[in-house]
């Protein structure tokens, strides 16, 4: 089992640690479900479609005051830029060292396990007897990924040919877009990896994606006014020619001005000597707003249907999104700040404790109490959007791995769903062969509406 420190918080946002029994077709980031997903009957009598949900509670409605939402965007931005505000490591040496204490553990790739030898050098690559080596703000330049430990090669729990169709590598924490402000604790005796602590959580870099940045890059960087991506997969492409890559909803970045239907924005790029440089770039309005976005079911309904049908990636791996990701993202050009994982979203909110009902008088409770488009439906492990009634059950809006069921051996396996969709609280319930009373709404522990 993963230790999970009070910092270096690992996503818990799956249903399962273990891949499903039989390997299914996995679908494309984009484009209509596939037809194995079609197995599951919720995903045909659940309309795939947010704004349905939203025109029945009224797409205007606000979910906020003015007031509100302007306080919690203040805080957003203060969280978000709160790496900046430190000067020292928080995170201890003990802390980091734990997570190599267990020793090799898990399958690189196929049947090819990590080695005595491997392991050995990766931990004295980490030179941690010097750490904190720094104190350092950064900053992500790319899209790039928070590591468990420095090294880009995953470690799964068991042999893992197509890690595409098997996306839970334990190495994985999180997914950090471009533009996210860093702490540099420390830095690697190869100079290729950065532990750095993230408005997330903290972790290991690549140094290649980050850049240094000083006071006057802070100023400019820093300036009160952002833009927040709604559509994923926008190539970013600066004034001066940089192009630093894709980023998608969940990216935030100041903005400086307007050219026509473009928001002229500031994206961090590489400079001399490892700094980060600001260049300007534009959004178009179809990409990107200033946040905050009015918070509107209608307009949550449109971000995300952005989301809807995109396969899932634990920690965001493949620059996919697991549940937590989904929902945190969602939220995000709403300048409404959640935390990394589920069970912290969950008490992010005015929790109220679902474990000692039974499972209709649970779905009852949401039913009754939550708001839609405002509430997450919170088990372990896993979280979703509330998004209302449809013909009498609570509908979900989450990216979810699939559904408990047993295999030809009476063993545990998983009915691999993969993707972002909505659902009852109990998808899969058709099938012959569920595991009983492991359904979503018998594993329920809270709805939680935002914000506490």
């Amino acid at each position: 089992m993963k230790i999970r420190l009070v910092r270096l918080v690992l996503p818990l946002c799956l249903l399962v640690l273990t891949a499903c029994t039989t390997r299914k077709p996995v679908p494309t980031r984009e484009g209509t479900l596939p037809t194995y997903m079609n197995m599951v009957k919720d995903l045909n009598t659940f309309p795939q479609d947010l704004t349905v949900y939203a025109q029945r509670i009224g797409n205007n409605r606000n979910l906020l005051s003015a007031e509100e939402q302007t306080q919690q965007d203040a805080r957003f931005n203060r969280m978000f830029f709160g790496p900046w505000d430190m000067t020292r490591a928080t995170i201890k040496r003990r802390e980091v060292q734990a997570l190599f204490g267990r020793g090799p553990r898990g399958y690189i790739q196929g049947s090819r396990r990590w080695s005595e030898t491997d392991w050995n050098a990766m931990k004295s690559n980490a030179d941690l007897k010097r750490y904190p080596s720094r104190a350092t703000p950064g900053i992500t330049l790319r899209h790039t990924n928070l590591r468990e430990l420095p090294t880009s090669l995953p470690s799964f729990s068991e042999p893992t040919p197509d890690p595409v169709a098997n996306p839970f590598d334990n190495f994985q924490y999180s997914a950090l877009p471009m533009g996210t402000p860093l702490f540099i604790a420390h830095t690697s005796r190869d100079k290729l990896w950065h532990f750095v602590e993230t408005p997330l959580a903290g972790g290991w870099v690549r140094a290649d994606d980050v850049g240094v940045v000083d006071d006057a890059f802070e100023r400019r960087y820093r300036n009160g006014h952002y833009a927040a991506l709604i559509r994923d997969n926008v190539n970013v492409r600066t004034s001066r020619g940089n192009q630093p890559g894709r980023v998608h909803i969940g990216a935030v970045f100041p903005v400086v001005g307007r050219e026509g239907d473009n928001l002229r924005i500031l994206a961090p790029v590489g400079g001399a000597e490892g700094r980060a440089v600001t260049d300007t770039a534009l959004l178009a309005d179809a990409d990107a707003v200033i946040k905050p976005l009015p918070l509107l079911p209608g307009l949550v309904a449109r971000i995300g249907n952005e989301m809807l049908g995109q396969r899932y990636g634990w920690g965001g791996m493949f620059e996919n999104r697991d549940c937590s990701a989904t929902t945190r993202d969602l939220f995000t050009p709403f300048g409404i700040w959640l935390p990394r994982n589920s069970a912290a979203q969950a008490r992010a909110g005015r929790l109220e404790n679902l474990r000692d009902l039974s499972p209709q008088a649970r779905e009852r409770t949401i039913l009754d109490t939550g708001t839609p488009f405002l509430s997450l439906i919170w088990m372990k492990g896993h979280i979703g959007l509330y998004i209302g009634k449809y013909k009498g059950q609570a509908a979900m809006f989450h990216n979810v791995w699939g559904v408990r069921v047993l295999d030809e051996k009476g063993e545990d396996g998983r009915h691999v769903i993969g993707r972002c969709v909505v659902t009852s609280l109990q998808p899969g319930r058709e099938l012959p062969n569920l595991a009983e009373g492991m359904t979503l709404r018998d594993r329920l522990l809270g709805v939680s509406t935002m914000p506490k």
